[in-house]
C-alpha cells in the first residue's frame, strides 16, 4: 500500500526495464481508495529514485511524445 493526499492506493508492479547508464525504471499501477487509477514509474538512478505519478491522457500523450521523438531521423535504440 502507498500512502499520499489523495489517501490509500494498492501499487502493483506491471513492468521493470533497463535503461542506458545502468538506470532501472519501474511501472506500477496505483488504483487509490477513491477509485483514481494512476501509473508510477519509479526510475532508480544509484541510489536515488525519481517518481513520476500520471494519469490515462498524461500517459498516452507522453507515449506518443516519446514515438516522435525515436521517428526523428537518425533516433536509433542503443542498449547497455
Amino acid at each position: 500500500m502507498s500512502n499520499d493526499e489523495t489517501g490509500e492506493a494498492t501499487a502493483t508492479e506491471v513492468g521493470r526495464l533497463l535503461a542506458p547508464w545502468g538506470k532501472e525504471v519501474v511501472v506500477q499501477s496505483l488504483i487509490y481508495d477513491s477509485g483514481m487509477h494512476l501509473a508510477r514509474l519509479r526510475i532508480r538512478e544509484g541510489h536515488r529514485f525519481t517518481l513520476l505519478d500520471l494519469d490515462s491522457a498524461t500517459a498516452a500523450a507522453l507515449s506518443e511524445t516519446l514515438r516522435t521523438a525515436f521517428a526523428q531521423p537518425g533516433a536509433e535504440a542503443h542498449h547497455d
